[in-house]
């Protein structure tokens, strides 16, 4: 059984600045995961995206060529904060009857098992067996998730996001009350932290720095639980300069996620609007999409039978393929919703309550979802007119 994924890393600065600095900590949990037998290639760096912001977020980086299948890094497990054992839905606690409510559930209590674990950590702070790392987390800003936002940049995104994301409200709905008190704002922080840089039941020191990028993917890994930690490789030959990338939605022990996660789950969970491709996701509408933009900038829309053309007459139920005219006017409805919302509104920049980062994001993300609703109704009408004509 695959747990359901939280993923995985990154995150972008948020509104608060890093009490130290970022690149010696990350430093200092690679010389420590190196003194627990794992590896680090030499040819990497770890650095600000934007060397002239201090508040830029970190990336890996090439400091010279890398080949094809060279190892990147390889985490020892005895590295990973953890709670496998412990864990609802772990080996013997199973079914194979189980709903997508039921794994939602084990995948909420072993959320909630791991924050409050890296909570344990990081009060004991210095006296931690994984202290070097622990630092680091530390270090980590407030209020990069959606959930932790403030209240009127919460009530702009809420309104864009489709509903069954529950992008802002995840942690009252589902932690407040039950996992903490939340008495405590360093509660909330704890588990938005949690989510955002934990990997199914546990949070890996190094690879929670690696970026996402599904256009740009040049990593392959092995399973995190395979029994020496996890080794990345590089999937293509790397020059030096370029960032190393991995894929939060569609790794080796992401299972189907990206059958039903996207953009939007992107954003709820890491706080960032993804590059291209954008992907959104109505599993209730049998609707599936992806918009890829070619080096021409030229946008292209992708049904997820996209390159399956043949198992999708052989297997027709495995896809969704285009929308039909039920399909479309639904996508027609969707777009009306966002272009009926005040324009004056989602001009944050004039809102006082509203931090630039969280206003940079919306408008991102309203951008985002605006573009790829108009191109995925111009293509599948476009289609239906095809399908007619014949």
């Amino acid at each position: 059984d695959v747990f359901l994924p939280i993923l995985i890393f990154l995150v972008v600065a948020a509104n608060v600045t890093p009490c130290c600095n970022a690149n010696v900590l990350a430093d200092g949990v690679v010389e420590w995961v190196q003194s627990k037998g794992g590896y680090f290639n030499d040819k990497l760096e770890i650095r600000r995206l934007d060397l002239a912001d201090e508040t830029s977020p970190l990336g890996i980086y090439t400091k010279a060529d890398l080949e094809l299948n060279e190892t990147l890094m390889q985490i020892p497990q005895e590295c990973y904060i953890r709670v496998l054992e412990n864990a609802v839905g772990a080996e013997g606690d199973t079914a194979e009857d189980d709903t997508a409510e039921d794994e939602f559930d084990k995948y909420i209590a072993n959320l909630c098992l791991l924050a409050k674990e890296v909570m344990k950590e990081l009060k004991l702070g210095d006296n931690s067996k994984y202290a070097p790392y622990v630092k680091y987390l530390e270090n980590q800003s407030r209020g990069q998730l959606p959930a932790t936002w403030s209240k009127d940049a919460k009530a702009l995104l809420r309104d864009l996001f489709p509903e069954e994301t529950h992008g802002v409200d995840w942690i009252d709905m589902y932690f407040k009350g039950s996992c903490f008190e939340m008495s405590d704002p360093l509660e909330e922080h704890v588990v938005a932290l949690t989510k955002a840089r934990c990997y199914d039941t546990s949070m890996i020191p190094i690879w929670d720095m690696v970026n996402h990028d599904n256009g740009r993917l040049n990593t392959h890994n092995t399973p995190m639980y395979d029994k020496g930690g996890i080794r990345v490789w590089s999937s293509k030959e790397i020059k030096a300069g370029e960032q190393i990338y991995a894929t939060y939605d569609e790794c080796v022990d992401c299972g189907s996620v990206s059958d039903f996660w996207g953009t939007p789950e992107i954003l709820r969970d890491f706080g960032f609007v993804e590059g291209y491709p954008h992907r959104f996701v109505y599993p209730e509408e049998g609707i599936w999409w992806e918009i890829w933009e070619g080096k021409d900038g030229k946008k292209e829309v992708r049904w997820d039978d996209h390159g399956h053309e043949t198992d999708r007459l052989e297997n027709p139920n495995d896809f969704y393929g285009p929308p039909d005219e039920e399909g479309v006017r639904f996508l027609h409805d969707e777009l009306e919703h966002i272009n009926q919302l005040s324009p004056d509104e989602y001009k944050c920049s004039s809102n006082a309550n509203v931090p630039p980062f969280e206003c940079a994001m919306i408008t991102q993300y309203k951008s985002a979802v605006t573009e790829a609703l108009s191109l995925a109704i111009e293509d599948a009408e476009s289609l239906l007119d095809q399908h007619e004509e014949l």
